[in-house]
């Protein structure tokens, strides 16, 4: 793997996806996304939810890494654009840390 930097994005996107405060408003959504025609079982609703906002960080958080991509040099390969990604997922991410930190339970 070129890149371990990717993980830890793809973790901190994870843990956005299951702890934001957005969720609720995807999962209110769901007329909009989820077909009519499958079982509305609310834990599927849920994970699909999750799923949705998780890619929506990842998807978001990608664009200042793109940016810096599309103008530093052509020649350059360095992990900053990796690490401008993980940074932006991180700090989409925060709104999530009080609902983590009492889902660990150390939070009040």
């Amino acid at each position: 793997m070129r890149n371990p930097l990717i993980f830890a994005t793809v973790g901190a996107a994870i843990l956005n996806g299951i702890f934001s405060p957005l969720l609720l408003f995807i999962f209110l959504l769901r007329w909009a996304w989820y077909p009519g025609f499958f079982p509305g079982i609310t834990e599927v609703v849920v994970a699909l939810s999750s799923l949705i906002l998780s890619t929506l960080t990842l998807m978001i958080a990608g664009v200042p890494a793109a940016l810096y991509e599309k103008l530093r040099s052509p020649g350059e390969t360095t992990p900053a654009s990796a690490a401008i990604w993980l940074a932006a997922t991180i700090l989409l991410t925060l709104p999530a840390l009080p609902n983590l930190l009492r889902a660990a339970g150390l939070g009040g």
